[in-house]
């Protein structure tokens, strides 16, 4: 006679593995669980990959039915089975539908969700949904088919790989590929010295901003992801827009720069941002600050840092930056300047306070250069200054990249706000510096 404790168990077993729809199937007795029955597989399509699959299914299966949608593979043997229609296939009693294609595997699944049949009993090998392995474990050798679905993976990047050229071919054939108009950081600078123009600069940080995403510096905002968007399409011609030149070929870039723009763009990236470009408006070099860090071959640094300085050179020069930025100071990037007077404001979010920065800028004498060098917001308020009749540049991290170009290394510069070196934003609340001291005429 059976016991009330053997009773239990086998309750308690059915509920467990209910949910889970026959993972396992248990026989238990008086003396408890004795034994695996066999699980039972349909073959679901017969294609290129199904042999392979045969070969990782374990010899504790079997191979009850074999279907397939075509007609024409229908009544050929395959794995010892004669191949059925679908419906007819699902007759026979079975435990998992085995889905072995790789292409239109979604149809297949809703075919047989149509069916009755529930996704717990559907084995899909390819999609790399590890989650699902453990219910797997009985019909599938887990380490074959990992390796299995990791070679098919490969396989497809290869055949589109040795394709790309041709597809990328006929796209640029038929003038259906569009990179934004970026001039070189030589136009861009020479626009600046010879003409008198303003800079508003984009990087990836102000992109993220007008999508909605923050950055270390400055958290979302709405008003400003509004104000960036807008500038994107301003028509002054006393401003120039820059972009970072990343919607092409990485020409002499660091492979950490590539890897952060590519994620950058991928995923819908790139056609977020195209959708905010103006497609026939000519975009500038964003770069122009930036002549150090991320570039393979420096050879070309020290010209531009040089062509850089004549910008200010001979000039009445006002900064506009956060509190820790210290532009200029303990180097000799301003050689050359007439006068140095600052404006201090927030390190962090310094948008918040931007109504009050703009009102206080708006006091500069309009003879004087304009330097901002306080994230996204010297975005708008280069442009701003711009209308207002200044010659204002977003000169951003300039003057950290001096430093690292002095240094030859990219490290945290003692006294000065580095957000891309580590322990770059420990720095001191004020600075021992007189003459810094005596520059500063306002603080937000």
């Amino acid at each position: 006679m059976i016991s009330m404790s053997v009773i239990l168990v086998n309750i308690f077993m059915k509920e467990f593995f209910n949910e889970y729809t026959d993972v396992v199937t248990l026989r238990v007795n008086c003396f408890g669980i004795t034994g695996i029955f066999m699980k039972k597989i349909i073959l679901f399509g017969i294609g290129i990959h199904t042999d392979r699959i045969v070969e990782i299914i374990r010899e504790e299966a079997e191979i009850v039915a074999c279907i397939d949608n075509d007609k024409n593979k229908h009544g050929h043997i395959f794995a010892g089975r004669k191949i059925q229609p679908v419906e007819e296939g699902l007759k026979n009693n079975f435990d998992f539908v085995v889905i072995s294609f790789t292409e239109g595997h979604e149809e297949a699944v809703r075919q047989l969700e149509t069916l009755g049949i529930r996704q717990t009993k559907i084995a899909v090998p390819y999609l790399f949904d590890h989650a699902k392995y453990r219910y797997w474990r009985d019909i599938f050798y887990i380490e074959e088919l990992e390796y299995l679905e990791t070679d098919i993976r490969l396989t497809k990047i290869e055949n589109c790989l040795e394709n790309l050229p041709y597809e990328i071919f006929d796209v640029v054939k038929n003038n259906q590929l569009w990179i934004p108009q970026i001039r070189n950081w030589r136009e861009t600078i020479r626009e600046i010295k010879e003409n008198h123009k303003s800079v508003s600069r984009y990087g990836d940080g102000e992109l993220d901003l007008i999508m909605g995403r923050g950055n270390t510096l400055q958290e979302n905002n709405e008003r400003l992801a509004h104000r960036l968007a807008a500038i994107l399409h301003d028509p002054s011609e006393s401003l120039l827009v820059a972009l970072p030149a990343v919607y092409g070929a990485f020409t002499n870039r660091r492979e950490l720069f590539k890897e952060v723009f590519r994620r950058h763009l991928a995923n819908g990236g790139r056609d977020r941002i195209y959708d905010l470009l103006d497609h026939n408006k000519v975009y500038y070099d964003a770069f122009i600050t930036r002549p150090y860090k991320d570039f393979k071959d420096r050879s070309e640094t020290k010209e531009k840092f040089e062509q850089m300085k004549e910008i200010w050179a001979g000039r009445h020069v006002t900064i506009i930056e956060g509190e820790k930025t210290r532009l200029g100071t303990g180097n000799d990037l301003l050689y050359g300047v007439k006068s140095v007077e600052r404006i201090l404001c927030p390190a962090l979010n310094a948008f918040e306070k931007y109504d009050e920065i703009l009102k206080a800028a708006q006091t500069i004498r309009k003879d004087r250069l304009v330097l901002i060098a306080l994230g996204a917001t010297a975005t708008v308020l280069a442009r701003d200054l711009t209308v207002c009749g200044y010659q204002a540049l977003d000169i951003g991290h300039i003057d950290i990249e001096y430093e690292w170009f002095l240094r030859d290394e990219v490290t945290a510069i003692e006294g000065k706000y580095v957000n891309e070196a580590p322990k770059g934003r420990i720095v001191a609340e004020k600075i021992n510096d007189n003459k810094y001291n005596r520059e500063v005429i306002a603080r937000i």
